[in-house]
């Protein structure tokens, strides 16, 4: 609960959170997702380029592809919001993985910016948030819902439907 705000626990809860399935090491940006050299620099550390951490697999993605086009619903006649963001995830000398940089819609455009960690400090949480809030979407609906449950009802209606009481999977 104390450290929510720091990028090191929010890299961390990618790996160690409720959905890590989603992180990718990235070999080269996406065209949707242009993220340049001089935008992240600065939190890569010294005598190091965008270009040579891709090289080396420091750089990771996690895109919520997915979330995008759905649309949102309304709760007591107040709009609500789904966005689908790709975040750019950095593992630093220190072997942390830190945010660096994260885009809110899929489109890149002027209404469409990429947050960084020198943006100013509610604008930086707020990208943060957003990508969270995706990631907490993509794992009740796909990890949890899908995966899980949707996926375990079939076995459980078809043993129940076609097997014998007496059989050992169906004991099972």
């Amino acid at each position: 609960m104390k450290h929510w705000k720091e990028d090191t626990f929010f890299g961390y809860q990618y790996l160690n959170g409720s959905n890590p399935q989603l992180i990718r090491q990235c070999r080269t940006i996406p065209a949707k997702f242009p993220v340049t050299d001089e935008m992240v620099s600065p939190f890569l550390g010294p005598n190091t380029t965008l270009q040579q951490e891709l090289q080396k697999g420091n750089i990771f993605l996690v895109d919520y592809e997915l979330l995008d086009g759905i649309p949102a619903h309304s709760i007591c006649g107040d709009q609500q919001y789904l966005e689908a963001p790709m975040c750019l995830l950095y593992v630093n000398p220190q072997d942390e993985l830190i945010p660096i940089a994260i885009q809110i819609k899929q489109k890149p455009g002027p209404q469409n910016p990429i947050f960084l960690p020198s943006d100013s400090k509610y604008d930086w949480r707020l990208a943060k948030i957003w990508a969270r809030h995706a990631d907490t979407q993509i794992h009740q609906l796909v990890s949890h819902l899908l995966k899980t449950h949707l996926f375990a009802e079939i076995f459980c209606v078809a043993t129940l439907r076609k097997l014998p009481n007496a059989h050992p999977v169906f004991k099972v």
